[in-house]
């Protein structure tokens, strides 16, 4: 009976499934689903409570169902709390990406539409993604975890009070580390203990990427660095690369007074035979680069040839965006897109007119 009590009690301890799950969910189970016909349209799309089973489910997908993809699709209203932590740990070792919203199928591809959840226990599984998207119209939330509660709890369930806040003090020691496991701020377990019981506390844009919930998209700011004599302009990726999305960094500069974009990759992009690439600045002007302007200084870059007018176009954008199209094996389409603050097209201007010696 004592056991019985000890179990009630740890169900209503942090149990997303008591507060956030809604009544008569189904378990959670996977399915495969794409948008298109590249493997980087594809996700394991998770829908339902989390339940203890959960993790299990999850394994056997991966091992007989699992095709394409390396995302995980989350809608869902919570759950088992020690399923969520053990699944998230699921998807980091199996180096997943997740995302939160609703599949819609369509014929044989689908689309992700808003109005998606991933509460409570799902918000932990969540942040087992190696990279982590939570768009628009769809919410992650925390329910609350304190002490307090705990306590209600343990009077309710008739469960000692002093050991029963040792092991809520245990959780929540154990969250926490979950926590910076997953390489999220910690500081998010704080404001999730001041929702109220029945609440929970749904991070705004801003908090998500405070608190190192979601991961950084595009790439960050120009900066300066002396070579040769000269100086280039280089803005690097702010996230891991992806399938399918592997550029590193944009580096401008200028040889023998003839200005140059380099386009640096983190796997091997053909050594031979580069394509044509495209620059488009403010959504509106492109810049067609021939491959005939194209080369592999190594392994992992191509050097695009610009003209004065063009390197000037670049200078003058406010937005810029880049595209090379190569083979699925070679990487697939290599794509960045960057706004331009004042201070970017000052140092691009400066990288074009500080010339390296070669």
């Amino acid at each position: 009976m004592a056991t019985l009590r000890k179990a009630a009690f740890l169900t209503a301890l942090f149990a997303g499934a008591a507060l956030s799950a809604k009544a008569g969910a189904a378990d959670m189970s996977f399915e495969n689903a794409c948008l298109g016909n590249s493997a980087a349209s594809c996700f394991a799309v998770a829908s339902g409570q989390i339940v203890a089973g959960t993790p299990d489910a999850f394994r056997t997908y991966l091992e007989k169902e699992h095709s394409d993809g390396n995302k995980v699709l989350f809608d869902s209203p919570g759950g088992s709390l020690s399923a969520g932590l053990k699944l998230g740990r699921m998807i980091r070792e199996a180096g997943f990406e997740t995302q939160i919203g609703i599949w819609k199928q369509d014929g044989t591809f689908g689309e992700i539409a808003s109005g998606g959840n991933c509460l409570s226990a799902c918000a932990y599984a969540f942040l087992g993604g190696t990279v982590r998207q939570v768009a628009e119209g769809n919410t992650l939330g925390f329910h609350q975890f304190s002490l307090a509660s705990s306590a209600k709890a343990a009077e309710s369930a008739g469960v000692d009070l002093a050991a029963a806040l040792t092991t809520a003090q245990r959780i929540s020691s154990q969250l926490v580390a979950y926590l910076l496991e997953m390489g999220a701020d910690a500081r998010i377990f704080a404001l999730g203990t001041e929702a109220a019981s029945d609440d929970m506390f749904v991070p705004d844009r801003q908090a998500l990427e405070e608190y190192d919930l979601v991961t950084p998209e595009g790439f960050g700011e120009f900066y300066l660095e002396p070579y040769q004599e000269g100086v280039v302009a280089a803005s690097r990726r702010k996230a891991p690369t992806r399938l399918y999305d592997i550029i590193t960094q944009l580096t401008a500069y200028c040889r023998a007074g003839r200005p140059f974009m380099l386009v640096s990759a983190d796997s091997a992009l053909p050594a031979a035979n580069l394509p044509g690439a495209v620059l488009l600045v403010d959504d509106a002007t492109r810049i067609d680069i021939g491959s005939d302007r194209v080369r592999a200084p190594g392994d992992k870059a191509a050097e695009l040839a610009l003209d004065d007018a063009q390197a000037q176009s670049v200078i003058n954008a406010r937005k810029l965006a880049f595209s090379m199209f190569l083979g699925q094996s070679d990487g697939g389409e290599l794509r960045a897109e960057l706004p331009l603050s004042a201070m970017d097209r000052k140092v691009l201007a400066a990288s074009y007119r500080f010339c390296i010696k070669n």
